[in-house]
């Protein structure tokens, strides 16, 4: 009898063991479950910013492709307005007004200008060529109005480096 009361309580604590194991197996199993949900979420999420990070890089690769061509044009532009700067030329101009001169003629006023316009006046200006120069003094000081373009000569530039020998 000492054999089966020994027998009891060590059965009793195997079978213990094994429900405490099918326990820990059933919690591993549930934290298991749980985890690959929790995870199986957190891979959506991933997947759903990866697709936003995606499309944000192609709009901005767009972008970048869009902003390259427009620093082309600009360049090309800066080398046009460079190129034609280096081609432009300085212009000498003789302007009068026709109407100062005929109301001096008379002994009056002109209404609106000064008399120094009844005289040639000389203004500098800067152009690729004669044509360019008429065409702005033209804008500025239209015929309508009594201007009258005199001459137009190119101012030629001093060059410093061509020193005169000495005699």
């Amino acid at each position: 009898m000492g054999a089966l009361l020994i027998g009891v309580p060590g059965a009793a604590f195997i079978v213990l063991q094994l429900i405490a194991q099918h326990k820990r197996q059933v919690l591993a199993y549930e934290w298991s479950s749980q985890e690959v949900v929790r995870r199986g979420q957190r891979l959506d999420e991933l997947e759903k910013l990866a697709k936003n990070a995606q499309q944000k890089i192609a709009e901005l690769t767009k972008q970048k492709l869009e902003l390259e061509t427009q620093v082309a044009k600009l360049e090309k532009l800066a080398g046009q307005a460079i190129a034609q700067e280096a081609n432009k030329k300085t212009f000498s101009i003789g302007l009068y007004n026709q109407e100062v001169r005929r109301a001096h003629m008379m002994g009056e006023k002109h209404r609106q200008l000064d008399d120094k316009w009844g005289e040639i006046n000389y203004l500098e200006l800067q152009a690729t060529n004669e044509d360019e120069v008429r065409r702005i003094i033209m804008r500025k000081f239209p015929p309508e109005r009594g201007f009258v373009i005199e001459s137009v000569q190119e101012v030629k530039k001093f060059d410093t480096n061509q020193r005169k020998k000495p005699a």
